[in-house]
Parts: structure tokens; C-alpha cells; sequence
């Protein structure tokens, strides 16, 4: 019997409502449904336990009718089956996932105008009338129709999740993960969407909510406990002190009835079933606990690696690399290479200007030239860094992630990485390593292979989890070098200067023709002075040179996402020989700078690359973009949500990268971003001129911030305890 919740006679609430109870409701009938003597029902009173009730589905309730003296006739629920009732959105979103070959979000939008919520029921009956629909012959309805019967398995999957925001490729990949019980996982049990498909804790609780689930069960409560530790790496941390989590756990909740006690018991019953570990006052996740105790074995058994190293006299080979170089090392400097060449694992770390990118080259140098026949790997987190790095130091360099030949699957995660056939491993532009990458870092290297990590520990922290070159740092048991000196005096020397003026919190900066601040107040203008200056910065140096950075993605009129707009329709406008690509909101041209948005296969988060090719055929759609280093993708119209304009950008995406311009817009409405290390890694980008554009009190606020809160990590009290 097909019907639909109208109201709950007993309890006399919902909120009365506890897991299992008996359950008294009527319901509507959304079918003809006669009684014993042929009447029609126009209402159904159901009784049973945990019986639906929630107003947006249908069901199909199976049992019998029993007549109570005092009651009257009842239907008595053994079982029901939650029934989709089709939407717009879930209808247009299946039939434009990719699934079916040859159906387009434009002509999803047309065969729903013409059949609207039956659209299914002719797909399953009657396809021939597909052949209505403007753009569908009879090759390609037997195509459509090919498609469809082999993923219609998917459908209800799709249709459901849709509406909730939840894209139709990661419905698919849900249903391809669980096939038929996919649909029962999401029915049954829809907090474990956020364990099994990536959804957030937020989106299943909503849909949860809708079907009429318990606020107050323990399926709840727990994924919400779970979430929050989830939701705190998105943000950095690697785990989070006692004191602040169970205020972090009521907060995402949001459930009046829900107390700390509640929290301590489940959480506690998380601890037993090894979901959630302690350490030290804090509490992880499996997977972040796990991340950082093993970095810490590996960076232990570096520390504890004892090996003769072949060099009679480093002063001497100092002193011909000098020569070679046709420079005069530093003390510190000196201290820095010879440090490097006879550790096991070392650090060097010094802002711009200090001479890291020499003193790279001199290990590498005096290295090969007391090691014939060992094998040296240069890399470093992006591309753009791996380049920079070949070019200054003369030596094979490569992204940290092709080193250890990482791929990253649909889900954006890396698989097992190769281990790193080398005797010297040199890491450039280490602070941007997080958690996860320096642990299969280190999980590759081969016994006795010696590594350096150079990189500047004033920098903002990776994007990903955790503060590792800071922590490798604080634990005080790896041999490093602070450099602190700037040496750089010729084109440039006031970045470097400024640089380091505000590492140490002083306004007193110098400006001149290589460091300049605009003044503009107004964000409407200061979008307007932005983009005239970009055009001229790309006209001097050409545009992969050229940075134009902010603090938000979002908000704002100087948010990346509407620079890259203005941006991108002044240096690539529309023209009637330029081919485009849409997907949603997302606009692109032939001709754009696009950044990599999410890992996948080859392509890490934060690559840039150029749309070199747009080929349509039929209603499909492909873009092919090169991101250099020979990776040439193809993206289809449902995979441009892993790509953005890449004009402009955070200044957290802007690390590694290194410019010859760099224009930077600071705005007192900016505020919850200012902090000292967001201006310092952003100046430090530019190598020629750095712009500054918007408030002065913005950025005297930024470099006067020491009070960001520091990010959720234990591992240099685990370095120290070894």
C-alpha cells in the first residue's frame, strides 16, 4: 500500500518519539485503497513500532488489516519500503551525471520540460518517445537507452541524494561501492554516508532529520562526535585538546537535549572501539592518530641513522665550491651545508634573500663530487617549486608526489608510494609538506639514505593537516639552521628586507619601485585597481609571472573567485572563435588559466594549467587542459567541479610558488584572515615586486596578530619522548 505521513497520534510528539517505541499514525493514501465493503479510504490509521514519519516520502507499507473494538479499522505495519518520489533536481542530476552517454545538462533540461516527473516511467517504458525531444535520433536514443539500462541501478541513488546538494558522481560512486545495498545504507542508515562516501556529518544529519530519525540516537550522536574531529582536520588540526572538544561536539550537535555527559559516554564508548585514541590531553581521530605516530617512528629511526661519512675536509671542499661559485659563504651558511652532508636527517630554514637556494646547490655539489656512483633526488611539493629548484641548482628535480609515484583515485586520496632509489634525498619548500605527505615521504626512503628538508618555518602551514616542519623544529632533537641573515642586496632586496622586518613584527617597512602600497578603502575600487594593474604586471613579465593573491576565495568584490571573473574577461574575452565549457555556475574558455582544484590521478590540488582544446560532439562536451611536465587531461563536463579560474588566488594556494610579480589586496573586512604569517608567505612569493593594494591598517593588523590559534599537533612532543 503506497501512502504518505499526515500526522502522529501517539506519541503526542515527536520529540517524545525513542528508538523503537509503539507508534500510533495516520497516513494518506497515495493510491486507490477500498476497505472489506469497497469504500474507498481516503485515510489510513497505522499502528506498529518505529513507523516513518516523515512528510517529504513516500512508503510502501505491507501488513494487514485488523478491526479494534475500540479503535476501529487499523492497519497493522510488518514492513515498509521508503518509495522516491522523483524531483526536478534529482531527475535532471541523474540524467546529467554521465552516466547515460549522450544525455547533457542541456538536454537533461529538455527531456524534463517535456515529461517532468514521469520522465523515469517513460526512460523504463516507453523510450521511443524520447525521439520527440529536438537533438535525439534513433542512434542516439539506442545509445541513451544502451546507458541507462546498464546504470538504472544508480537512479534511486541519485534522485534521492541530489536534492541534498550531494553531486551525482559521488552518488555513483557510492552505488558502485555497495551496489544494492547502497540504497538501504542510505535509507537505514544515512549517518554512515559520512564514514562511507565522504558526505559531511551536516548533509546526512539533514537527511536523517527528513526521515524522521531520533535526534537523540546513539548513531547521531556519535558520527557527530566523529565529525568534529573530521571537520577539525579540514581546518588543520590533527587532533584537539579535552578541554575544547566537547564544546566543539555541542556546537555541531546543536541539540539542546544533548549533554556533556552524553558526549563523555559516547566518546568513551568511540575510545574502547579504537575510533577515537588519546594522547597527551588530546583526542584523534584513527586516522590522524595513526598519521602522526608513525611520522614519528620514521623521523625517530632517521634521527638514529650512524653511518662514516667520506669527507677528509669540508673546509677545503667549502672553500672550492666558493670558488666555483664565485661567492663568500656566511658562517652560518657554511655551518648550514656541512650540517646537511654529515646527518642522517637535517634542517635548514631561513626567509628570502638568506641564501637557501645557494647552499642547496653547494650540498648538492660537494655530495656528487665525494659520492660517485650514489644517487641524488631533488623535489619539492608542486611543480612550480620542483622547477624553480632544477633551475637553480643544475640538478634533476621533480614534484614530491611523482617521486614516490603517487595517484590519487576518485576519492582524491594517494595509494602506496614506490620506495625512492636514492642516497640523498633534498626537499625544497618542506613547510608545505602536511601529515600525510611527509609520512609516505619517509615510509620511502631506503635504510642510511640521508634527507634535508629546507624550507621557511615563518610560512604558513601546509593546507593539508598538521605543522610538520615547525614541530620537526620545536622537538629540538634534529640538527638545524636557522639562517637569519639577508644577503640578497641587488634587484629585490627590499622584499627580503620587509620580509623579515615583519617576521620579527616591525611596521617600519621600506617602500619604493620594487615595494609598493596603494591605498584604496573602498573594495569596489580596489577590484577595479586590481585588475588594471594585473594587466600591466602581465604585460612585463607575462602572465604565468604574475600573482594576484587575497586572503578570501569568496565574499567580496576582491575574493579570488570574482578576480578571476573580471580577471579573466579582460585577458580572454568571449569572442565567436572561442569554444566554452559550463558546468553549473562554472564558465570556461579555450585560452584559461585554470588551477587544479582537487587531486586526481596525476594532477594535485593547486597545479596550474591552460585549456588548450575544447571539443564538442553532439551534446558532449571534453576540455583538454596541460598542466605541464607533458600531463595533457581531458575533463568532461560533469569533472569541471575539480577545476577553477586560476588568475587569482588564496594566499594559502599560493605557496611553493614563487613570481616575479606579486599583487596582494589587504581590507580591514578581511580581518578573521589577517595574521602575520598570511602577509609574510604572501610578500615572500614576489622575487622582482610585490604590490600591495587596499588598507594600511589591515596590514599593520595582520603583522601585529601573534595570537592565531596554533594548530592541533603532538608531534614534536612524540620526537622528544623518543
Amino acid at each position: 500500500m503506497l501512502c504518505q505521513f499526515s500526522r502522529l497520534v501517539y506519541p503526542q510528539s515527536i520529540a517524545m518519539i525513542t528508538s523503537g517505541c509503539y507508534m500510533v499514525a495516520i497516513y494518506t493514501p497515495c493510491e486507490k485503497v477500498l476497505d472489506s465493503k469497497g469504500n474507498t479510504v481516503n485515510q489510513i490509521k497505522a499502528v506498529g513500532y518505529a513507523l516513518p514519519i516523515s512528510e517529504h516520502i513516500r512508503y510502501e507499507m505491507r501488513g494487514q488489516w485488523s478491526k479494534n473494538s475500540k479503535h476501529g479499522l487499523q492497519f497493522e505495519v510488518e514492513t515498509y519500503d521508503e518509495v522516491i518520489k522523483p524531483t526536478k533536481e534529482g531527475i535532471i542530476g541523474y540524467l546529467s551525471s554521465g552516466q547515460i552517454k549522450g544525455i547533457g545538462p542541456k538536454l537533461a533540461e529538455r527531456i524534463y520540460s517535456a515529461f517532468g516527473n514521469e520522465t523515469l516511467n517513460v526512460l523504463d517504458n516507453s523510450p521511443e518517445k524520447l525521439t520527440s525531444i529536438s537533438g535525439i535520433s534513433q542512434t542516439k536514443l539506442k545509445k541513451i537507452c544502451d546507458s541507462y539500462l546498464a546504470n538504472r541501478g544508480a537512479r534511486d541513488v541519485i534522485a534521492f541524494l541530489t536534492p541534498y546538494g550531494i553531486t551525482p558522481n559521488r552518488a555513483i560512486r557510492l552505488y558502485k561501492e555497495y551496489g544494492n545495498e547502497a540504497m538501504d545504507i542510505v535509507k537505514r542508515h544515512p549517518y554512515k554516508l559520512c564514514e562511507l562516501a565522504g558526505i559531511g556529518f551536516k548533509t546526512a544529519d539533514k537527511i536523517a532529520k527528513n526521515m524522521g530519525f531520533d535526534v537523540l540516537s546513539a548513531e547521531r550522536i556519535s558520527q557527530g562526535i566523529l565529525y568534529t574531529l573530521t571537520d577539525a582536520e579540514t581546518k588543520g588540526h590533527i587532533c584537539i585538546e579535552k578541554s575544547n572538544f566537547v564544546k566543539e561536539c555541542l556546537t555541531i550537535l546543536d541539540t539542546p537535549e544533548i549533554t556533556e555527559g552524553m558526549i563523555g559516554k559516547y566518546a568513551n564508548e568511540l575510545i574502547r572501539n579504537q575510533k577515537i585514541y588519546v594522547y597527551d590531553g588530546c583526542l584523534y581521530s584513527s586516522r590522524t592518530y595513526t598519521a602522526e605516530k608513525m611520522l614519528a617512528v620514521y623521523i625517530k629511526s632517521q634521527i638514529s641513522i650512524n653511518q662514516n661519512y667520506p669527507y677528509s675536509n669540508l673546509e677545503r671542499e667549502l672553500n672550492m665550491e666558493e670558488k666555483t661559485l664565485r661567492i663568500k659563504f656566511a658562517p652560518e651558511q657554511r655551518e648550514a651545508v656541512k650540517t646537511a652532508l654529515i646527518n642522517g636527517l637535517s634542517i635548514i630554514t631561513g626567509g628570502p634573500g638568506t641564501g637557501k637556494t645557494m647552499i642547496q646547490k653547494a650540498i648538492l655539489d660537494i655530495y656528487s663530487r665525494n659520492n660517485p656512483g650514489k644517487i641524488i633526488c631533488c623535489c619539492a611539493p608542486t611543480g612550480r617549486a620542483a622547477r624553480r629548484m632544477e633551475e637553480s641548482t643544475g640538478y634533476s628535480s621533480s614534484t614530491v608526489h611523482k617521486t614516490l609515484c603517487l595517484m590519487a583515485g576518485e576519492d582524491g586520496e594517494y595509494g602506496t608510494p614506490e620506495s625512492i632509489d636514492a642516497d640523498l634525498v633534498l626537499v625544497d619548500e618542506a613547510s608545505m609538506l602536511d601529515i600525510y605527505l611527509a609520512g609516505k615521504l619517509f615510509s620511502a626512503l631506503k635504510p642510511q639514505t640521508q634527507i634535508v628538508f629546507v624550507g621557511d618555518a615563518d610560512q604558513l602551514p601546509s593546507v593539508g593537516p598538521g605543522a610538520v616542519l615547525s614541530e620537526m623544529i620545536a622537538c629540538g632533537r634534529i640538527p638545524t639552521i636557522r639562517l637569519e641573515r639577508v644577503f640578497r642586496q641587488t634587484s629585490g632586496s627590499r622584499i627580503a628586507t620587509n620580509a623579515k622586518l615583519i617576521k620579527h613584527g616591525n611596521l617600519s617597512m621600506e617602500y619604493g619601485n620594487d615595494f609598493e602600497f596603494i591605498d584604496s578603502s573602498d573594495i569596489a575600487v580596489s577590484a577595479d585597481l586590481i585588475s588594471q594593474i594585473y594587466v600591466e604586471e602581465v604585460k612585463k613579465y607575462g602572465v604565468d609571472n604574475v600573482a594576484l593573491l587575497t586572503p578570501y576565495r569568496q565574499k567580496t568584490d576582491t575574493g579570488a573567485n570574482a578576480l578571476n571573473e573580471r580577471i579573466r574577461d579582460i585577458v580572454n574575452p568571449k569572442s565567436s572563435h572561442s569554444e566554452e565549457i559550463s558546468h553549473g555556475k562554472r564558465l570556461f574558455r579555450c585560452g584559461d588559466k585554470v588551477m587544479q582544484i582537487k587531486n586526481h590521478d596525476d594532477v594535485n590540488n593547486g597545479d596550474i594549467g591552460y585549456i588548450i582544446q575544447i571539443k564538442k560532439s553532439g551534446n558532449e562536451v571534453t576540455a583538454y587542459i596541460d598542466f605541464g611536465d607533458g600531463r595533457v587531461k581531458e575533463y568532461d563536463s560533469s569533472e569541471l567541479d575539480m577545476i577553477d579560474l586560476g588568475y587569482a588566488s588564496t594566499i594559502h594556494k599560493s605557496q611553493g610558488s614563487e613570481y616575479s610579480s606579486v599583487i596582494i589586496n589587504l581590507q580591514k573586512a578581511h580581518y578573521i584572515m589577517l595574521t602575520r604569517p598570511l602577509v609574510y608567505t604572501a610578500i615572500t612569493r614576489g622575487k622582482k615586486h610585490v604590490i600591495f593594494v587596499g588598507e594600511r591598517s589591515a596590514l599593520c593588523t595582520a603583522i601585529k596578530r601573534t595570537d592565531t590559534e596554533q594548530r592541533g599537533t603532538r608531534l614534536a612532543k612524540r620526537l622528544c619522548e623518543y
